[in-house]
C-alpha cells in the first residue's frame, strides 16, 4: 500500500477571514437598506394619515361650519392633535372634536406613537388655523429636519422648533 504525504481538504485561515469579511459587508449593506425602507414606510404612513385627517376635517366642516377650530386644540384649532390644552374644557383635543361627532373612527397617531414633543426630532401631528386657512403638519424622516416648507404658514417656526417639514393645506 502506498500512502500519500499530502494533507487533504480544509480551509486556510486567510480563506475563512475573507468569507467572514464578505458576509459582514453584505450584512452592513442589508441593515442600511432596511433602515431606509423603514423610514420611507413611516413617511408614507404619515402622508396617508394627514390625508385621512384632512378628510375628517372637511366632514366636520360640513356639519359645524369650521375645520375643528372653535373650541378645539388651544381654542383656535391650532396645536398638537391629541393634546388637551386646558385639561377640563371648554377646549377639547382636536382628535376628540373629530371622533366625538363620528367624523373619524379614530384619529391616526404618528408611527412613533407620540402625542406631543419638543425639539427637531419630534414625531407627532400638528394642526394650525391661520385665519381661515388650515394646515396639517408632520415630520418626515427622509427630509431634512428644518426645511422651509412651513414658511408661508402662520406657524413658520414649527419647522425649526419641532422639525415639522411636511405641510398639507386642508382648505
Amino acid at each position: 500500500m502506498v500512502f500519500s504525504s499530502k494533507k487533504s481538504g480544509g480551509f486556510t485561515i486567510v480563506e475563512l477571514l475573507i468569507v467572514i469579511v464578505v458576509i459582514a459587508i453584505l450584512a452592513a449593506i442589508t441593515i442600511v437598506a432596511y433602515n431606509g425602507i423603514q423610514k420611507r414606510s413611516r413617511d408614507s404612513i404619515r402622508k396617508s394619515d394627514l390625508t385621512a385627517i384632512q378628510k375628517g376635517l372637511r366632514l366636520y366642516e360640513v356639519d359645524n361650519g369650521d375645520l375643528a377650530n372653535a373650541g378645539c386644540g388651544t381654542g383656535t384649532g391650532s396645536g398638537w392633535l391629541t393634546s388637551d390644552y386646558d385639561g377640563a374644557g371648554p377646549f377639547l383635543p382636536i382628535t376628540t372634536c373629530l371622533t366625538a361627532g363620528g367624523y373619524m373612527q379614530s384619529v391616526p397617531k404618528d408611527p412613533f406613537g407620540l402625542s406631543s414633543c419638543t425639539g427637531l426630532g419630534c414625531y407627532a401631528y400638528m394642526k394650525a388655523n391661520c385665519g381661515g386657512v388650515v394646515y396639517l403638519y408632520a415630520h418626515l424622516e427622509m427630509l431634512p429636519d428644518a426645511t422651509n416648507e412651513a414658511d408661508g404658514t402662520c406657524y413658520s417656526t414649527w419647522d425649526t422648533a419641532y422639525g415639522m417639514n411636511h405641510v398639507v393645506r386642508v382648505n
